[in-house]
């Protein structure tokens, strides 16, 4: 099950301050950064009625390595708030979550040349990741997947949420216009679904909060900033934090599927 929302403070956004509204707290990592959406509009969002929630690449080859760290654990703390909340709505709406999977232990995904221009392995560690139904794969103990209500798991070996699986064809069979996305990394994943989607006429939010960038160096604070603040928003995806997220989710009500 998730982990518990504390009650949420006044949180520093840069020069200002944003008070938090709503029944959740949220962390931030490492410093707290404005929405696209400020806070006096906030009351104007909502998902509509045919939309779907994406958790992105929470497998446990991505997430386990930040699990110990200051800003994984706040980063876990906020997307398992975040999935209860979806999960509490009554029907929850559709939860779609990615994992990198490859089809065999000798991921033939990556090619004979993977070691140069290939997502997972020249930017990262291809040793995270695995085939499918193995323990690298498998999406992560703090993350909820409630089959019964539902939700559905996709592999793939791409950044885009969508590359060699059915997500395009669930979401245009469910007729959903508006997707809400989570996930890790906010420089893989998260922006590459986010601009494909915009692309295919989708109205898309980000959960700021529920975003992480992984890495060691310490530029990815930066680069996580700079994409949240900068490069989303002149698409337009919404920008959103998890309060903002769950206030649209309640007023949204009952969404179809």
């Amino acid at each position: 099950m998730g982990m518990f929302c504390a009650k949420p403070n006044v949180m520093a956004h840069g020069s200002g301050t944003l008070a938090a509204s709503g029944g959740l707290g949220y962390n931030c990592h490492p410093t707290c950064i404005p929405p696209s959406i400020p806070a006096n509009e906030s009351s104007n969002i909502t998902f509509g009625k045919y939309y779907a929630v994406l958790n992105l690449d929470v497998e446990n080859g991505a997430v386990v390595p930040w699990e110990n760290t200051t800003a994984g654990k706040d980063w876990i703390s906020n997307l398992a708030c975040w999935i209860d909340a979806v999960h509490r709505q009554h029907p929850p709406p559709l939860s779609i979550y990615t994992a990198v999977a490859y089809v065999n232990s000798r991921k033939p995904e990556l090619g004979v040349q993977s070691g140069h221009a290939v997502p997972f392995v020249s930017n990262g560690a291809p040793e995270l990741f695995g085939a499918a139904d193995t323990k690298t794969t498998k999406i992560y103990k703090g993350f909820h997947v409630n089959e019964t209500a539902g939700d559905v798991v996709l592999p793939k070996a791409r950044f885009y949420a969508g590359a060699g699986n059915q997500l395009g064809e669930i979401l245009r069979a469910q007729k959903i216009d508006t997707v809400i996305l989570s996930g890790i990394a906010t420089s893989g994943v998260v922006l590459a679904t986010a601009m494909r989607l915009f692309d295919l006429d989708f109205d898309v939010y980000v959960v700021l909060n529920n975003t992480f960038q992984a890495g060691a160096k310490t530029s990815n604070n930066d680069v996580n900033e700079v994409i949240l603040t900068g490069i989303l928003p002149l698409l337009p995806v919404k920008v959103i934090t998890l309060e903002q997220a769950v206030d649209a989710l309640e007023r949204s009500g009952s969404a179809k599927y």
